[in-house]
């Protein structure tokens, strides 16, 4: 079996289509009431200068995503990850990974020295057992 091929890109622009599919991917991340994802909602999310967001593409069809946040805060500054999520059917190839690597990555070269945090709901095993394999600690 071949490795599955994809790239990952920081999103700049924001189209009607790529908002689609992430308002669909999102589907995957939570069951809970959230707004619906428009082109208009997205360009201003990736408009701003403390925020990036990545996506997985495959063949022209985003599979995976993750937003990165920089805090400047009173008492110091922090990176946030938040809503990483990939589809179901490409699950188990590296990809979601591959996010949170790009995203370390980003933020190292952005800001040095700045820690980068995340939540995960305790039951998603699997991504917790990713983030632990790429250098997170899990604190209660």
């Amino acid at each position: 079996m071949q490795p599955m091929r994809f790239e990952i890109v920081r999103l700049t622009e924001a189209t009607e289509d790529v908002a689609r599919q992430l308002d669909e991917l999102f589907c995957h991340l939570t069951s809970a009431p959230r707004p619906e994802l428009t082109a208009e909602r997205l360009q201003a999310i990736v408009a701003q200068s403390t925020t990036a967001l990545f996506v997985a593409i495959v063949e022209g069809q985003v599979v995976g995503s993750l937003t990165i946040c920089h805090n400047l805060l009173p008492v110091g500054e922090k990176w946030w990850i938040e809503d990483v999520v990939t589809h179901p059917a490409v699950r188990g190839n590296g990809v979601g990974r591959a996010l949170v690597e790009r995203a370390v990555a980003y933020a190292a070269e952005a800001a040095p020295g700045v820690p980068i945090y995340l939540t995960s709901n305790p039951a998603r095993t699997a991504a917790r057992e990713l983030y632990r394999s790429v250098g997170f600690e899990e604190y209660q």
